[in-house]
């Protein structure tokens, strides 16, 4: 080495080249691995990523299987009409010594349930409701003996007649016909106000057992409510849906009793109105009036094939 020159340091010369050298790849391998193992863990979080997505999309598929529209539900559509009768008793009844005895049916609770086949569900479309009207004995009398005993039904003009469900229903109802402007009087009003033989008003409600929902709240509803019209049902807001074996509810709390009813007990054309002939002079003769009310669900079924048990 000659005088003045300065000794190679670390990476001069031909071993300090090669020692850098190696340096680098040593970085660039480290660089490398880096790169692996960061790539190893985003395809260890796209693998777990892509089977949770795999999972929720069969949660999916079997959710869609579960929630079926009533279009969707697999079926033959036939018209159905629901019918729950609720008999509505007279306002007599037998008492001590076969005497009459009144009973009160206003405000008294009457119901009936019964549950749907197992053919199908249901799907309600409308509430109608109708009044069968039936007559009622009063008892015998000192001028009609042969009567039957009270509260035993008769047959008379009444009998088997559709009557409203609601006093609103009668057009006639407390409107005054004939005279003259002026001429009427408070009394020649209310002559034609009276009391409609077989009209029933009443409160009701309508319940699935099945699943324990009311179909309105705590209130019951007015009976006007079911024809706003003449003929026409009440048409519900959204069809209502029953499932095959639900039982529905139906109570009614009539807002007045039936009463009673005078009526003409005479031969018509030579057939008896009634189950006995007239006693005396005098054919009029006092009914009790009571009836069987029949509820109806109106729709249609969804009529299906038995599946086998599994």
């Amino acid at each position: 080495m000659a005088f003045g020159q300065v000794p190679p340091g670390p990476g001069q010369g031909q071993f300090g080249g090669r020692i850098e050298l190696a340096q680098m790849l040593r970085r660039e391998r480290e660089k490398i691995a880096a790169l692996e193992d960061r790539y190893a863990d985003l395809a260890n979080r796209y693998g777990q990523q892509a089977l949770v997505v795999k999972r929720l999309a069969k949660w999916v598929e079997r959710a869609a299987e579960r929630i079926k529209y009533v279009e969707d539900i697999p079926g033959k559509r036939v018209p159905y009409f629901f019918n729950i009768p609720i008999e509505v008793p007279p306002q007599v009844q037998i008492g001590a010594n076969n005497a009459p005895q009144a009973r009160q049916v206003q405000g008294q609770q009457l119901f009936n349930a019964d549950g749907f086949s197992m053919d199908g569900p249901f799907v309600c479309t409308q509430w109608m409701a109708a009044f069968l009207c039936k007559t009622y004995s009063l008892g015998p009398t000192s001028q009609r003996p042969q009567d039957a005993l009270p509260g035993t039904e008769v047959i008379t003009p009444l009998t088997g007649r559709w009557r409203p469900i609601s006093s609103t229903a009668d057009p006639m109802l407390g409107a005054y016909i004939g005279g003259t402007v002026g001429a009427a009087t408070i009394g020649d009003a209310s002559l034609v106000n009276t009391f409609r033989p077989g009209t029933l008003d009443f409160l009701f409600k309508v319940e699935d057992n099945g699943s324990d929902r009311q179909r309105q709240n705590d209130q019951y509803t007015p009976s006007r409510f079911l024809y706003s019209e003449f003929d026409r049902p009440l048409y519900l807001p959204v069809s209502d849906f029953f499932e095959r074996g639900d039982v529905v509810k139906v109570s009614v709390i009539p807002t007045r009793d039936p009463g009673l009813v005078e009526l003409n007990y005479t031969a018509y054309n030579g057939i008896p109105e009634g189950q006995q002939a007239p006693v005396g002079t005098n054919p009029r003769v006092l009914f009790a009036i009571g009836g069987t009310l029949v509820f109806s669900l109106v729709g249609y079924k969804i009529l299906q094939a038995q599946s086998p048990a599994v």
